[in-house]
C-alpha cells in the first residue's frame, strides 16, 4: 500500500505541483468550514437562545449568529464550487495521461518473448484498470488530507473538551467498519486473477462476431451462433465472479453496519448520560446531537466509500505495479559493423510452454551483402530461426552476432537500427498510403514514389487510388478497400522505405500467385542490391534467386545450398520443388 501511494503521489507532484499543493491548500480551509462552522454555530445558537430565555439577553445576539453562520455557509460553498470544478476536471488530467505514456513506453521495452505467454496477457489485461485505480486511490488520499481529516480532528478535540470519554464515539463508528473494508483488498485482487483471462475471451468472442475483420467469415460459415454461445458462456462466468465477489463484500459491509448501528447507539446513550450528569450544556448536547447523525453518516462514507473504494483500488492497483514492474530488453548501446553479417553458433531456443525446441541447436553464417532463403514445411522452425537472426527473440542456449553485436548483450535500439522487415501477418493501417509507407520515418522527404514503383504498386490509378499517394486506405474513414494482394504489395514498399542494412521478407506475399510472387523477389533482389536480404518462404519457385537456400526440417537446418546442389543431394528439397513445379513450367525461366 504504502508502496503504490508513494509511486501515485510523486507522480502528480512530477506533473503538476503547483497545482496538487493548491488543491490541498484550498482544500484544507474548506474542510475545516464543513467541520467547524456547523458545530461551532450550532452550540452558539442554542446557548444563546438558552440564555435569552432564561437569563433575558437580547434577541439581537441570535440575529447575529445567524448571519455570521450565513456568511461563513456561502463561502464554504463557494470554495466548495471551487474546489469541486478542481477535482473533477483539472486535477487527474495530466497524471491519468503521464500514466497512458508510462504503459506504452513499458510496452515498448517488454522483451517480445513475454508476448508469448499467456500470463503476460493476463497481466495487460489488468492493468488499465489498475492504473485507473490508482487514480482512485490518489482522489481518495487528496479528500482524506482536505475533508475527513480536519472535520475528525476536530471533532476529537471538541469531544474530549466536552468529556473525554465522549472521544470513544469516534471509536465505536470507526473501528469495525474498518476492519471489515481492509478484508475487501484481498476479494478483488482474487477477483481481478480469476476474471481477467474470461475478460479476454468474452472481448474476443465479441470480435468474432462483429469485428469487421471477422464478420464476414462468421456470417459466410455459419459461425455467428457458435461464437455467440461462446461469448454467452464467457459473459455467465464473468458474471457469477462478479456476483461471488460483491457477494462476499456485501457481506462484510452488512457485518460492519450492524455494529456500527450498535455503536451509534451506544453513542446517543453516552451523550444523554452526560446531559443528564451535567457534564455538558444543554447547547453543546444540542449541538453533539444534531452533529452526531452527521459524524456517523461521515464515517460511514469514509469506510464504505473513501476506505473501501481505496482497498479496492488497492487490489487492482497492484496489477498495474505488477505490469510496470516486468522484466525489460535490457542490453548496451552499440555500433553496428555491417561488414560482419550474421553468424549464429549453436543456437536453441524454445516457446514458453511449449514441449519441444522450435530451433534446436543451428549453427549458421550470413555474409553481408548475401541473399539467403530459408524453407521447410510449415512448422520447421522458419519464422522462429528469423526472429532470432533479427535479435528480436534471444536464443536460450547458444550465441548470435548481428552486425557485429551479439544480440542477448545489445539494447533492441542498436540491434534494430538497420533493419527492417515485412511479416506474412503484416498490418494494413487505417491511414493513406502514403503514410503506410512513411510510418518508419515520416520526416523523410520524397522516395515513396521508388519503393511504390518497384513494389508493383500503381498509385497513380485513377480507379484504385482515386486521390493517389493520398487515398485513404479505409471505408470505415471514408476511403477505399484494396484487395489481400495489394495490401501485401504497399507492406512490402514500407519495408523497403525503411534505411536499412538487412532485410526479411516473411512470407508476406501468401494471397499473390505463386508466378507473381516469384517476379516480385526476383524485382526485391534487384532493389536490395549489396544488402543483406533474407527471404522465408514455402514456396520454392523463388529459390533460385538466393545466393544459398536453407532447408530447415523439425528446427534444424538439414542442408544448405544453391539451388541446383540442393536439387541433386537434398531429398526433402528435391521433392518440394518438383510438387509445385506445375506452378512454375508454363512460365519462362523455371
Amino acid at each position: 500500500m504504502f508502496k503504490i501511494t508513494k509511486y501515485a503521489l510523486k507522480l502528480f507532484i512530477k506533473t503538476q505541483p503547483v497545482f496538487f499543493f493548491f488543491m490541498i491548500f484550498l482544500g484544507i480551509p474548506h474542510g475545516l468550514l464543513h467541520s467547524v462552522a456547523t458545530l461551532v454555530f450550532s452550540q452558539r445558537f442554542f446557548d444563546t437562545v438558552g440564555d435569552i430565555i432564561t437569563k433575558g439577553e437580547p434577541l439581537s445576539k441570535a440575529y447575529i449568529i445567524i448571519i455570521m453562520a450565513g456568511l461563513v455557509f456561502v463561502i464554504r460553498e463557494i470554495l466548495e464550487g471551487i474546489y469541486n470544478f478542481l477535482f473533477n476536471n483539472i486535477l487527474f488530467h495530466k497524471p491519468k495521461r503521464e500514466m497512458k505514456k508510462i504503459l506504452h513506453e513499458k510496452m515498448s521495452r517488454i522483451d517480445p518473448i513475454y508476448f508469448e505467454d499467456t500470463k503476460l496477457h493476463d497481466i495487460i489485461e489488468k492493468a488499465d484498470p489498475g492504473m485507473e485505480s490508482i487514480l482512485g486511490m490518489v482522489s481518495y488520499i487528496v479528500v482524506l488530507v482536505n475533508i475527513y481529516v480536519p472535520y475528525f480532528i476536530f471533532m476529537s478535540f471538541y469531544l474530549n473538551n466536552l468529556k473525554p470519554y465522549l472521544i470513544w464515539i469516534i471509536f465505536l463508528a470507526f473501528i469495525p467498519g474498518l476492519l471489515g473494508q481492509l478484508v475487501k483488498t484481498g476479494i478483488v485482487e482474487k477477483f481481478e486473477d480469476k476474471a481477467a483471462p474470461v475478460r479476454r475471451e468474452y472481448d474476443y468472442y465479441g470480435k468474432t462476431i462483429t469485428d469487421k475483420s471477422y464478420y464476414k467469415e462468421t456470417r459466410k460459415l455459419g459461425a455467428y451462433k457458435f461464437f455467440l454461445t461462446r461469448l454467452l458462456d464467457s459473459m455467465r462466468r464473468l458474471g457469477k465472479a462478479e456476483w461471488d465477489k460483491n457477494k462476499k463484500i456485501n457481506l462484510i459491509e452488512l457485518s460492519s453496519n450492524l455494529v456500527t448501528a450498535a455503536g451509534y447507539a451506544g453513542a446517543l446513550f453516552m451523550l444523554v448520560n452526560a446531559l443528564i450528569s451535567g457534564d455538558i450544556t444543554a447547547g453543546a448536547f444540542a449541538a453533539v446531537l444534531a452533529s452526531i447523525s452527521k459524524l456517523f453518516e461521515w464515517m460511514k462514507e469514509l469506510i464504505e466509500e473513501g476506505i473501501g473504494d481505496f482497498a479496492m483500488d488497492l487490489g487492482m492497483a497492484k496489477n498495474f505495479m505488477r505490469f510496470i514492474e516486468l522484466p525489460e530488453r535490457g542490453g548496451a548501446d552499440a555500433e553496428p559493423d555491417f561488414n560482419k553479417g550474421i553468424i549464429a553458433e549453436s543456437v536453441s531456443f524454445a516457446y514458453p510452454n511449449a514441449e519441444f525446441a522450435s530451433v534446436d541447436n543451428v549453427s549458421l553464417e550470413i555474409k553481408s551483402g548475401e541473399t539467403i532463403a530459408v524453407v521447410g514445411a510449415n512448422g520447421a522452425g522458419k519464422t522462429t530461426l528469423v526472429l532470432l537472426l533479427m535479435g528480436l527473440y534471444s536464443p536460450m542456449s547458444g550465441t548470435v552476432n548481428l552486425n557485429g553485436m551479439t544480440t542477448s548483450n545489445i539494447n533492441s535500439k542498436s540491434l534494430f537500427n538497420s533493419i527492417s522487415a515485412v511479416f506474412q501477418n503484416f498490418q494494413r493501417y487505417q491511414m493513406t498510403l502514403d503514410e503506410n509507407i512513411k510510418i518508419s520515418n515520416y520526416s523523410r522527404v520524397g522516395e515513396t514514389d521508388l519503393v511504390l514503383t518497384e513494389s508493383g504498386v500503381d498509385f497513380e490509378n485513377g480507379d484504385t487510388f482515386p486521390n493517389g499517394k493520398n487515398t485513404m486506405l479505409s471505408r470505415e474513414f471514408d476511403g477505399v478497400d484494396l484487395s489481400g494482394g495489394q495490401w501485401q504489395r504497399i507492406a512490402i514498399a514500407r519495408g523497403l522505405y525503411r534505411r536499412h542494412n538487412i532485410i526479411v521478407l516473411d512470407e508476406p506475399t501468401a494471397a499473390i500467385d505463386p508466378i507473381e510472387e516469384s517476379r516480385i523477389y526476383r524485382k526485391f533482389v534487384d532493389i536490395s542490391k549489396g544488402k543483406t536480404a533474407i527471404i522465408v518462404t514455402h514456396r520454392l519457385g523463388s529459390t533460385k534467386i538466393a545466393d544459398r537456400v536453407i532447408v530447415m526440417d523439425k528446427g534444424r537446418i538439414i542442408n544448405i545450398g544453391a539451388h541446383d546442389a540442393l536439387m541433386q543431394n537434398c531429398e526433402l528439397y528435391a521433392e518440394m520443388f518438383k510438387a509445385q513445379a506445375v506452378w512454375y513450367e508454363k512460365n519462362e525461366g523455371f
